[in-house]
């Protein structure tokens, strides 16, 4: 052996080092999986107390109209696309306002409008943002062909939309069509305010119809009750559906647990209180609630001098009858012009149906009694209340 050779040592172990411990392997287990549920074969039936509203049958887009002018454009069943613009060769055709030739292009696709631009100058927009492919409309949506705003109207919306513009007028706080989209596209409480004759109560019901619960018909009570189960019952028959409810003058704060119930989401209540003032509706149902609601305010008559005119020519209209304000004498277009109307709609149905009945039947007397009234005199003191005298209507009479 070579002498220069040394076997090899290990490294003698430290002192202070502790003694290895033995290593037991353990296979981890698997995390157990949930199982899966069974996929049914046919999708459940909706719970009873769902809400449905106007999803249980097609909502379909029947006309258009310009954001809070008078009029629409029907829009023709048997067409599915349906051009808009400047053009007169454009289905809807708007010339003198500012459109492209060829602005937009709206597409029947079932039951919604499919809107397209037509690389117009302006653009198209929908909730402020320019169209650069295109969106569904339905019943409710606005959209802007600049410069002009429209909003995609159902039957109940236009067939109605005349009622809000004749109750609120052109220049309300909240606009006609305001108010329309508002019932159409939304099912938050509503307070309308007005005073004694405003024709609040026609309004509630325009608004129900053209919502999306006018499937149900709408709940009246004359006040809320006092006994905790007949709130209930309250609440219970008017869940998915709208509540009108009448706040008086001099009437008693809600119930703190009515109000709790018909301003909880869950109870799938529309709150519609009627009263003279948000004043009256604070003191009936508390600040806080008051805040919450969507605040419709009808101005009297008084305010709107302009248009009465209009009002009575319209009421005439409904009676079928072929005389006009224009035909009254200069000095009785004057008075009716003049007079504050302090009874609003009421007063002015009252006097409208007054002058139809004495150029009707020909006399006080007659006419009197055709409207229901004890005296002729009393028909002579309701003209001259708003300053009315005879002959009424000029040249032939």
């Amino acid at each position: 052996m070579d002498p220069t050779h040394k076997p090899h040592q290990a490294a003698p172990a430290s002192p202070r080092a502790p003694r290895p411990l033995p290593v037991r392997l353990v296979t981890p287990t698997p995390p157990i999986s949930p199982v899966p549920p069974a996929t049914p074969l046919e999708t459940p039936p909706l719970p009873e107390d769902g809400f449905v509203g106007c999803d249980a049958e097609p909502d379909v887009t029947v006309a258009i109209c310009e954001y809070n002018v008078v009029g629409d454009w029907e829009l023709p069943r048997n067409l599915v696309e349906l051009s808009l613009g400047g053009s007169r060769r454009c289905t809807i055709s708007i010339p003198g306002r500012g459109l492209s030739a060829r602005h937009c292009l709206l597409q029947r696709r079932k039951h919604v409008l499919r809107l397209h631009d037509l690389d117009s100058s302006h653009g198209t927009f929908v909730r402020a943002r320019r169209l650069d492919s295109s969106v569904d409309l339905s019943p409710g949506d606005m959209f802007t062909a600049r410069p002009m705003t429209f909003v995609c109207l159902n039957d109940e919306m236009r067939r109605l939309r005349p009622t809000l513009f004749e109750i609120l007028g052109p220049g309300a706080p909240r606009s006609p069509d305001w108010v329309m989209v508002q019932a159409a596209t939304d099912s938050g409480p509503l307070l309308l305010t007005g005073e004694a004759g405003s024709d609040l109560d026609r309004l509630a019901h325009a608004i129900h119809a053209m919502s999306l619960r006018r499937t149900e018909k709408p709940v009246e009570v004359a006040a809320v009750p006092q006994d905790r189960a007949a709130q209930v019952a309250l609440v219970q028959q008017a869940c998915r559906t709208s509540l009108i409810l009448p706040l008086e003058d001099e009437g008693a704060p809600l119930d703190p647990h009515a109000g709790s119930m018909l301003f909880d989401l869950s109870s799938r209540v529309r709150l519609i209180a009627l009263a003279s003032s948000p004043e009256i509706a604070r003191r009936a149902l508390t600040d806080a609630r008051v805040w919450r609601m969507q605040h419709v305010e009808v101005r009297p008559l008084a305010y709107r001098g302009g248009e009465i005119n209009k009002l009575l020519d319209h009421r005439f209209a409904e009676c079928a009858f072929h005389r006009r304000v224009a035909d009254l004498t200069r000095a009785n277009q004057d008075a009716l012009k003049a007079h504050d109307w302090p009874g609003n709609f009421d007063e002015l149905r009252e006097i409208a149906d007054a002058i139809i009945a004495h150029a009707t039947f020909g006399g006080l007397r007659p006419a009197a009694g055709s409207l229901g009234m004890s005296s002729h005199k009393k028909l002579a003191r309701r003209f001259e209340r708003v300053g009315l005298g005879f002959p009424l209507f000029g040249q032939d009479e």
